[in-house]
């Protein structure tokens, strides 16, 4: 009976701590992943050489990376998120303020290697992230396919992915 006590109040208390830790790494996922999905839009924008587009493609992933709780972060993952932040707010404001490609894409180029290094740590990405490398521009950057245009020249097959972030489930 006494283990049987002991093993009930096991369950409750691991139901007490790990339910609500579960429920803040889906909040923060998908805050993430919510700033991939917009980092994403901004890339297809640049592709399309649409700098209009891009310029408020970058206004929403700028407010996306405003929106990542800190409170949802471990100790290490804030460490980190404290450390890219500012960089990746710098780079999306800066295209967000012109529609000039060539700007925007200087920028872009930063933002992807970045952004790049905050999903390889935090390990959130739902989906397959392909680190991608411009030839041509001797530029990254992140997409959500091994094929396709690159943002920087906005021709097709003339990238090679050089890493690949598996989804986490």
């Amino acid at each position: 009976m006494k283990v049987l006590k002991k093993s009930a109040w096991s369950l409750i208390v691991t139901m007490l701590f790990i339910i609500p830790v579960k429920a803040q790494n889906a909040a923060l996922n998908k805050s993430i992943n919510t700033v991939i999905t917009n980092y994403l839009a901004l890339k297809n924008a640049l592709i399309a050489a649409d700098g209009n587009t891009a310029e408020n493609k970058a206004k929403v992933l700028l407010a996306s990376i405003n929106e990542v709780s800190k409170a949802d972060f471990t100790a290490k993952q804030l460490a980190l998120w404290t450390n890219y932040e500012p960089k990746l707010e710098f780079d999306s404001r800066h295209i967000s303020e012109v529609n000039a490609l060539p700007h925007q894409r200087e920028h872009f180029a930063s933002l992807s290697n970045n952004l790049f290094a905050v999903l390889k740590e935090l390990k959130l990405n739902e989906k397959p992230i392909y680190r991608q490398y411009c030839i041509m521009k001797r530029q990254y950057f992140l997409s959500d396919a091994t094929g396709g245009k690159d943002p920087y020249m906005g021709m097709e097959h003339c990238s090679k992915v050089t890493e690949t972030l598996p989804a986490v489930k």
